[in-house]
């Protein structure tokens, strides 16, 4: 059984690594150098029966609000309460449909 705070610890080692690889793709404006290190943070967590829903974003859109800096197409995370995998979900449709899929078993691992 997976707790809270392992949940946490697991999203924050993935969003580390989601950022590290936002960097080495590299900015879309290449002559940009001083654009600062994609570093991503959980802004919302939601506790459901099946375990957890993370919601992230960029340190910057946090902390300024400016949708400059917000990420696009940042689908939440689940956190399997009972395995302590970490499963994508999506942004075409409302969470609630994914969280549904989730609850009836269709689950796409990260």
């Amino acid at each position: 059984m997976t707790t809270r705070l392992t949940a946490d610890e697991a999203v924050s080692e993935y969003l580390r690594d989601m950022g590290r690889e936002m960097d080495l793709f590299g900015s879309a404006l290449p002559e940009n150098k001083d654009r600062p290190p994609h570093q991503l943070e959980i802004i919302e967590v939601q506790q459901h029966d099946f375990g957890w829903l993370y919601f992230y974003n960029t340190k910057e859109f946090v902390k300024t609000g400016d949708f400059i800096f917000a990420l696009a197409g940042n689908a939440p995370v689940i956190v399997g309460r009972h395995d302590g995998k970490l499963y994508a979900t999506g942004t075409a449709k409302p969470i609630e449909h994914y969280l549904n899929d989730f609850r009836r078993g269709v689950r796409h691992e990260l």
